[in-house]
């Protein structure tokens, strides 16, 4: 099942907005103390903050790994704090364009959390539904290191060889017993693999090995069916996501066009239209 790309318009003014920030901490009311250094208190909303700061990359750090970096940045900082390097210019300075970015967060969010609804985010999604028409296709491979090879089994295959069986022995792919990849959708596999099994009909091998970043590759289709969406539930997080994005894009395309701005090159003259 193919969800939804979470890519699209203002994607890119959420992240740097930090609308798309999601903790998966759950922020208690009470916000409680779960460490204290030197006597100071350190609560869970600290955690939080750090773990919505995050990369998407860097995956879901778990409870212990968190508290403990939010203890060494405390350390630190206490450390810095004894040679008053607050009142440092290159760290004031740095701390002026942190507040900058927290209130532009701040303020974008603020406006956009009345409009953005569960019943807004709804409409988004019913609207794509809408217009869903993928495919799929229930895909077998074999996969190996050279042309040459995947050639030799094109060919054992024609005389009557047993595709999963030949898959079992020689192809690279271990995760997929008998090469059976089930039912992938385009956007699923590399576009070099798509682009042949979505042009074989089914019951059809390729005649020709396929060269992907993988490997070569011989490819069996054996059925081909319409994609069924994703459930609104699956995917409301990819929609608030790029609902949010849209309408921080708004925002700032507004603020821009009520802008006096001035342009100039890196040597300081007017730049020209």
């Amino acid at each position: 099942m193919k969800k939804p790309s979470a890519l699209g318009p203002g994607l890119a003014v959420a992240l740097a907005l930090g609308l798309a920030a999601m903790p998966a901490l759950a922020a208690e009311s009470k916000d409680p103390v779960v460490a204290t250094v030197n006597g100071a208190e350190i609560h869970i909303s600290e955690l939080i903050e750090l773990q919505r700061s995050l990369p998407p990359q860097a995956g879901q750090p778990d409870y212990a790994d968190l508290l403990e970096a939010v203890i060494n940045n405390r350390v630190v900082a206490d450390a810095a704090r004894k040679e008053n390097l607050q009142n440092d210019p290159e760290v004031k300075r740095m701390v002026k364009k942190a507040e900058e970015t927290w209130m532009r967060r701040a303020w974008v969010n603020k406006r956009i959390k009345t409009e953005l609804t569960d019943a807004a985010v709804k409409k988004a999604y019913d609207d794509w539904v809408k217009d869903f028409h993928e495919e799929e296709v229930h895909a077998h491979h074999i996969l190996v290191e050279n042309e040459a090879e995947a050639r030799a089994i094109i060919a054992d295959l024609k005389k009557g060889g047993d595709f999963a069986a030949i898959a079992k022995a020689k192809s690279k792919d271990s995760n997929t017993p008998g090469g059976d990849l089930g039912y992938v959708a385009k956007g699923d596999t590399v576009p070099e693999f798509a682009t042949v099994a979505f042009a074989l009909k089914p019951g059809e091998t390729t005649t020709d090995p396929v060269h992907t970043p993988f490997g070569w590759h011989v490819i069996k289709v054996d059925d081909r069916r319409a994609a069924t969406p994703p459930t609104f539930d699956e995917a409301k997080p990819v929609f608030r996501e790029r609902l949010g994005g849209a309408m921080a894009q708004k925002i700032v395309d507004d603020l821009r066009g009520k802008a006096k701005v001035k342009r100039f090159k890196p040597d300081g003259t007017p730049l020209e239209k």
